[in-house]
């Protein structure tokens, strides 16, 4: 190749000598390796790694690789080629950053797609998407936020990079870092709906007592640039998606671009959720609507038939042959109304809205837990014993709402990331304990404050217990460690109401 052409080809061009020194390097060589006097370095670095040329132990091929130098104090990533040329090596490299990031990207958004059509667990999804932004563009690490299912708290479904140990405490930690005065650059993103950017963040992240809660949590890997994008769902904010940046990356258009595409896909992946949730009570409403037809189609035209026969019976009271009539009559009476009695009782047991079914109390109970963690993250063990399933009736709906409202509690007021629920029977008692993980109430008394008067939650506990002659208790810091909701009410043989006939 002339000198000429050689100098001003568009792909960057180096010669090597047999020990793998560069010897000579064109314009686009320079240009891609940050066009000072150390430009050499990094090149001989690469090569002399990736190409085998150390201690004189050329490499041959014509084949391209690729790989990451640091130039000009920014990861490059280079497509390169070598090849023999008498005494020395011929190299041909050109700078394939943004065209193998557009590549990642691309390829992150399409995964996470079709896991959002597949994945019917909002946490495992959200994860997987904070680890294709990651791995995408080399972040130092990804936070995945929404308040989808809990009001004004905010759940971390999502996250990749961070140690996963302390995201259920994280709301709680930042509530503690705004309380002394520092500012939610994520909440701010939150309330206008619209990206928000902080370069070079973590030193005065770092140096700001008012974070101190929060620098373990973001000590490492240590990060540079942060930026938080807002989650919509049909124009309302519904969530965060947190970034953090590598020391050394920029957040250019193309960046913030296809973090928002991630944000929109995390936005779906939320919506679905709740779509199948929807689509779980459209469900029992249709199957009640239908329940109820039948009652009409069966039992309400026999007891109008009941009517007519009464009346009957009350105008052959007067007549010659009333005895023989009448007794006929009162038999066929009685048959209808026991007909009638079964019906009514089984379709109104169905109708109404009970929660338990056929699985039982502790299948009621597992799919309590499943679907919560479904939608929060938060992890749950459930200890019930098998001969739980023999608590039927009201008792067990009571049980299972107590159970329930103790839960959304936890779920909505603490920071607890696990929620134990037991429930066993000894000695003629059923003794069911919820327990959270979630620490000192946040502010001290709010946590109780808000149990009070959130739908008058603990006095709807209490009363659901009282009403079998049973005990509640419930302790907001159990040893420092949490919530414990205890209800004990007597075993019976059998359950029915409080002050009603069998």
């Amino acid at each position: 190749m002339p000198d000429k052409d050689w100098e001003h080809s568009p792909v960057g061009l180096a010669l090597l000598d047999q020990a793998g020194c560069v010897t000579r390097l064109n314009s686009s060589g320079r240009a891609i390796l940050g066009n000072h006097g150390g430009a050499l370095q990094p090149l001989h670095a690469l090569l002399s790694g990736e190409s085998g040329l150390v201690e004189g132990q050329p490499a041959s091929g014509t084949g391209w690789s690729t790989a990451w130098i640091k130039a000009a104090g920014n990861s490059v990533e280079l497509a390169y080629r070598m090849q023999r040329v008498g005494e020395a090596y011929s190299v041909a490299f050109y700078d394939v950053t943004r065209r193998r990031q557009r590549e990642r990207r691309a390829m992150a958004v399409a995964r996470t797609a079709a896991r959002v059509a597949s994945e019917r667990s909002l946490p495992a999804t959200l994860s997987a998407l904070a680890h294709e932004i990651l791995q995408a563009d080399g972040l130092a690490g990804v936070q995945v936020l929404t308040n989808e299912y809990s009001g004004d708290k905010l759940h971390m479904l999502g996250m990749a990079g961070f140690p996963a140990s302390r995201s259920g405490a994280f709301f709680s930690l930042l509530m503690e870092c705004r309380r002394r005065g520092a500012d939610l650059g994520m909440l701010n993103a939150m309330e206008s709906g619209k990206p928000v950017i902080f370069p070079h963040r973590y030193d005065a992240f770092m140096s700001n007592p008012a974070w101190e809660p929060l620098h373990e949590f973001h000590r490492y890997p240590t990060w540079d640039a942060f930026a938080s994008i807002p989650i919509k769902v049909r124009q309302n904010t519904i969530g965060i998606l947190n970034a953090f940046l590598a020391p050394g990356q920029a957040l250019d258009e193309e960046a913030i671009e296809f973090l928002t595409s991630m944000a929109e896909q995390a936005g779906l992946a939320i919506d679905y959720a709740s779509m199948l949730e929807e689509e779980r009570s459209a469900a029992h409403r249709e199957e009640r609507q239908r329940l109820a037809r039948d009652l009409h189609d069966s039992a309400v035209q026999q007891v109008f038939s009941m009517g007519m026969l009464t009346q009957t019976l009350k105008i052959l009271t007067d007549g010659p042959e009333r005895d023989q009539r009448i007794h006929a009559i009162a038999a066929e009476l009685e048959d209808i109304t026991g007909s009638v009695l079964k019906d009514l009782r089984g379709l109104v047991t169905q109708l109404r809205p009970t929660v338990i079914g056929s699985s039982g109390l502790r299948g009621a109970l597992t799919r309590l837990t499943a679907t919560t963690h479904r939608q929060t993250g938060v992890k749950f063990e459930l200890n019930a014993e098998a001969v739980v399933d023999e608590i039927g009736g009201e008792l067990a709906e009571d049980l299972y709402y107590v159970a329930a409202e103790a839960v959304h509690n936890a779920v909505k007021h603490s920071p607890a990331d696990l929620i134990v629920i037991t429930l066993d029977v000894s000695n003629g008692q059923i003794r069911l304990t919820v327990r959270d993980n979630g620490g000192k109430p946040e502010p001290p008394g709010a946590a109780r404050e808000a149990l009070e008067h959130e739908g008058h939650g603990l006095a709807f506990m209490r009363q659901r217990v009282e009403r079998w002659n049973g005990a509640f208790d419930v302790d907001l810091n159990f040893g420092g460690a949490g919530t414990v909701v205890r209800a004990e009410v007597p075993h019976l043989v059998t359950y029915h109401s409080p002050g009603r006939q069998p």
